[in-house]
């Protein structure tokens, strides 16, 4: 990458200070212009890049829990000469994953555009820049998480509830405000999609447009998630009819290997977890035939395709500072459906479980029955039956009984994409009034963070340019 001309971002903001009353936390919202940023000097953010940090407190409503860092950083423009044209807040997925660390995939897919805008990059509290929640056992996967979830839930203390997506949504609104962006063009990929629509319930004001790549509910869905199973069971039969050389039924196919996996004594979970997984990146067509091929292989006396489809072995998750797993599992457990009740002490919970398995229409998941999936497989989010019930301040995503804004949103979903399903998708385009659906044909998950010249990647430019001040 080569280097950029550095300049300032825009004029001072003034300072914002924070209400201050009983029970609420008192600070203040720097002006910060790009001049003052350092360089970020660390990998993975590309040549050119300025990065800061804000301290935020980790509950508005309560100074005594204390405060965090935001780490951020800011690409400039690449036309100093002319004016800037607004900035691009890009937010990042898992939850876990760093904004920062995806970087170039984000240049790809912007383009042109930032020509003449600036890329803003935050990352999430607990994430990258922003002081990674630090349980080694937890990151490093030393232990089972039933055990290893509960030890960081009890280092974290009071602040197990403020790793929560309308916190998050705050702290990107004080990046901007810091900047002095009276608006922003919002970007979210799968979760960072579901940060971008809480972003846009709280902060409706300071948008402009809002692009959601892979997107899933805010409300949420039912505990069950029913349409990653359902959609990855009907994209194993697609993807064999989209392939040369596939042959026969796959869908019967699907039915003998659960039923000789069963007979085996073998981990049905770890087939429902490769489908729930074939649904990743630019090549979904060809991951749900592998675990076809893998099936038929060992249905035909050959286990070793499907021993390296499923053997995971030990957990290596990446450096904290690009992926980090406990700040995934505490968002995780307070703001995503349950199949149980958060307020719920764990001996309820596991009773809660096990009648909404009793009470699941058996034939709602077939091949699979609903305990394969409840408790076979990752689908559950069963390491959160250990997390702590919500503390008094927790504030869930969506403000109760608020009105969708009205901003111009674009709802991208890849039609191989059973992690953020196009149904979902579709849930998320109707509930945004002024909303356009794109689905892409044969694409998985955030296909266009893989490729700056696809027509995914080249229809949210198209969208972008058309809604925002270039437009």
């Amino acid at each position: 990458m080569r280097n950029r001309a550095i300049a300032a971002l825009v004029g001072l903001a003034a300072l914002a200070v924070g209400v201050s009353a009983c029970g609420q936390a008192e600070y203040e919202v720097p002006s910060i212009s790009l001049g003052e940023l350092k360089a970020c000097g660390n990998l993975p953010i590309p040549d050119g890049y300025r990065c800061g940090s804000l301290r935020v407190p980790f509950e508005r409503s309560d100074g005594d829990v204390g405060k965090t860092t935001v780490g951020f950083a800011v690409r400039p423009r690449d036309e100093m000469d002319g004016p800037s044209q607004g900035a691009i807040f890009a937010a990042e997925g898992g939850p876990g994953y760093s904004s920062t660390g995806t970087a170039t995939a984000y240049e790809h897919v912007f383009g042109d555009l930032l020509d003449t805008r600036e890329l803003v990059l935050v990352d999430q509290r607990g994430t990258g820049r922003s002081e990674p929640i630090d349980c080694r056992d937890l990151q490093q996967g030393k232990g089972p998480e039933l055990i290893t979830l509960p030890e960081c839930a009890r280092r974290l203390g009071e602040r197990t509830g403020s790793y929560r997506t309308e916190a998050i949504a705050d702290d990107v609104d004080d990046v901007r405000e810091a900047l002095g962006y009276d608006e922003i063009t919002l970007y979210g990929d799968s979760y960072g999609t579901f940060l971008a629509q809480s972003y846009a319930y709280q902060h409706r004001d300071h948008l402009d447009a809002l692009v959601l790549d892979s997107a899933y509910p805010l409300a949420g869905e039912s505990g069950w998630y029913p349409s990653i199973p359902r959609t990855g069971i009907r994209l194993m039969s697609l993807a064999c009819e989209r392939t040369p050389g596939c042959e026969g039924d796959a869908g019967k196919r699907l039915q003998r290997l659960v039923d000789h996996l069963r007979d085996t004594g073998r981990d049905v979970g770890a087939l429902i977890n490769a489908i729930a997984g074939a649904g990743s990146g630019p090549k979904a067509v060809h991951y749900f035939q592998d675990v076809d091929q893998a099936g038929q292989a060992l249905l035909n006396g050959d286990p070793k395709p499907w021993r390296k489809l499923t053997d995971e072995g030990k957990p290596a998750y990446h450096h904290p500072r690009f992926y980090a797993r406990p700040a995934e599992m505490a968002i995780s457990c307070n703001d995503y459906s349950l199949l149980w009740d958060t307020d719920a002490s764990e001996e309820e919970r596991r009773e809660q479980l096990e009648q909404a398995i009793r009470d699941q229409d058996p034939k709602a998941f077939e091949p699979f029955t609903p305990r394969e999936i409840a408790l076979s497989s990752e689908l559950a989010y069963l390491y959160c039956i250990t997390w702590p019930q919500p503390a008094d301040s927790y504030e869930r995503p969506k403000p109760d009984d608020a009105n969708p804004p009205k901003v111009p949103t674009l709802v991208v979903a890849g039609e191989f994409d059973n992690i953020t399903t196009p149904r979902e998708g579709r849930l998320v385009a109707d509930e945004f009034p002024n909303s356009t659906y794109y689905e892409v044909p044969d694409a998985g998950h955030v296909s266009s963070l893989y490729d700056g010249h696809s027509h995914e990647a080249r229809e949210i430019r198209r969208f972008i340019r058309e809604n925002t001040h270039e437009g």
